[in-house]
């Protein structure tokens, strides 16, 4: 017979079983939410970073609309131009990078030695056509200015023209300058760094444009071309955001699944309430016998240790098999504290009649009233909210008990499978013409539905139902009500979106 004060133990490590792995949801959707929280708030922060980026781009556009403000002829206002490209761009670059602007106008006047600032350095931009015009406008403007290219300040000229320089440096010159203009190119650029006492790279640095990208007539183009840059760099950043996100959900998720501490806590909690059920009933026992606790010798002692010892072993695998059948399978703590209780159970019988102890209708007989709250629990998971009529409720919880049981003494009595399923079914058959016709049907259906679903011992050691299985498992049940295709959640950003927005 089943011990009542067992199976109540085992439903107690089931709630807190329940509650371990409620709280552990709990705060896993909580650590999720902050997650998303975080990834939707650097997002926005980054479209807000795009935004300031493309006002440095519109910056240049309103500077161009009024053509005849700009600073020289028709054919040198280009240089003006590319003054304001290079801070501006420069500035949406970091904007959108997310550090701060670090090129300005502020305190330069128009005709100041310097065009403008980068770091706090002055800089002055010379855009003319042709290298060697390049350089002497340089050198003019270190004769003109003593200090300028000596200390931090420094030129900026054609990105283009900068590279060609260095590849005229390095021996290798395009095919198209002749050795005269390469020789004068290295002339100027040695006495470039003779007169600065520095090195050419470090007085004369390249911009950001090309001599033909600052041309009133390619300047729209060029502008075009930057918005589109700006448009990919926030693109990148925001696909680095989403990146980040996914390694820190994947890491909360991670954490946040049954462990082998929370197994443990389960075990000790087993232990605990099993060896306290043993001591209670053995106090029990000797109070019975006229002896109470203050009157235990040391025999009395040692067999209350041993009885806890052994309480304590059972209560400790049931908690870890309850937290593993409800964290692994599909099965709900109730289930799985039922499942546990029985299995204890018919492992005792199906010892007893293998010894010959008990016959065949006696494991039969205890072994449905072993299997009872499995059956109680059962009835309630496989019909839901279904109305089921009263006469019939003793037949559909026989019926699962018995399911349970069959599944049980397959594992534990092999040898004995047919001769005790034979036995079994003939008992649910003799229950089913007990009651009216008019119920029969009822009964084979939810059966049927039962049989449909899985019996325990299939949901019990399914450990292949995991968490995303159950969720392929609730989408194709929902089809199969006929919930609208539009209503069903389909993957887990749409669970995130619907439970945490």
């Amino acid at each position: 017979m089943a011990n009542p004060f067992k199976i109540a133990g085992d439903q107690v490590v089931g709630s807190a079983v329940d509650f371990f792995n409620n709280k552990r949801i709990s705060e896993l959707n909580e650590e999720l939410a902050k997650v998303l929280t975080k990834e939707n708030t650097a997002i926005s922060q980054q479209d807000q970073r795009f935004l300031v980026a493309l006002s440095q781009v519109e910056n240049i556009h309103d500077f161009l609309k009024t053509p005849e403000k700009i600073l020289g002829s028709n054919l040198t206002k280009h240089g003006e131009i590319a003054e304001q490209i290079e801070v501006n761009i420069r500035n949406a670059r970091n904007l959108i990078d997310g550090h701060q602007p670090n090129a300005s106008f502020e305190g330069i006047g128009r005709t100041a030695p310097a065009d403008y600032l980068i770091g706090g350095n002055e800089v002055q931009s010379k855009f003319i056509n042709g290298i060697n015009n390049n350089l002497d406008h340089i050198r003019e403007h270190m004769h003109k200015y003593s200090n300028f290219g000596r200390n931090t300040s420094f030129y900026h000229i054609p990105k283009d023209t900068y590279e060609t320089i260095q590849r005229i440096l390095q021996g290798n010159p395009p095919l198209d300058l002749n050795s005269r203009t390469t020789n004068k190119i290295l002339e100027k650029v040695a006495k470039i760094e003779k007169e600065s006492g520095k090195s050419f790279s470090d007085v004369v640095k390249p911009s950001l444009s090309n001599y033909s990208e600052v041309q009133r007539g390619s300047v729209n183009d060029t502008l075009k071309k930057h918005e589109e840059e700006l448009t990919v760099r926030n693109n990148e950043k925001k696909d680095e955001i989403h990146k980040q996100t996914d390694k820190e959900r994947e890491q909360v998720q991670q954490d946040g699944k049954p462990n082998l501490q929370e197994g443990l806590k389960a075990g000790v909690i087993g232990i605990t309430v099993g060896g306290s059920i043993n001591i209670a009933l053995f106090i029990y026992k000797k109070h019975k016998e006229g002896k109470s606790i203050f009157q235990f010798n040391n025999d009395d002692w040692k067999d209350l240790g041993i009885n806890f010892a052994k309480g304590g072993a059972k209560g400790g695998i049931s908690g870890f098999s309850i937290y593993s059948l409800t964290n692994f399978t599909d099965m709900s703590a109730p289930m799985a504290s039922a499942f546990v209780s029985a299995s204890f159970g018919i492992v005792k019988l199906a010892a007893d009649f293998k010894q010959g102890k008990i016959g065949l209708d006696e494991l039969v007989a205890h072994g449905q009233i072993v299997c009872l709250e499995s059956g109680m629990v059962a009835l309630g998971a496989s019909i839901g909210q279904t109305l089921i009529p009263i006469p019939i409720v003793g037949t559909l919880i026989g019926s699962f008990s018995i399911s349970t049981l069959i599944s049980l003494t397959k594992k534990y009595l092999k040898d004995h499978e047919q001769e005790i399923s034979a036995k079994l079914n003939q008992i649910y058959n003799e229950a089913l013409k007990n009651i009216q016709i008019e119920y029969r049907k009822i009964v084979e259906e939810i059966i049927e539905e039962y049989n449909r679903l899985g019996t325990i011992t299939q949901m019990a050691f399914n450990f292949e139902c995991n968490a995303i299985c159950r969720f392929k498992q609730s989408k194709q049940l929902a089809i199969s009500y006929q919930i609208k295709e539009e209503n069903i959640l389909k993957d887990i950003d749409q669970i995130n979106n619907y439970f945490l927005n």
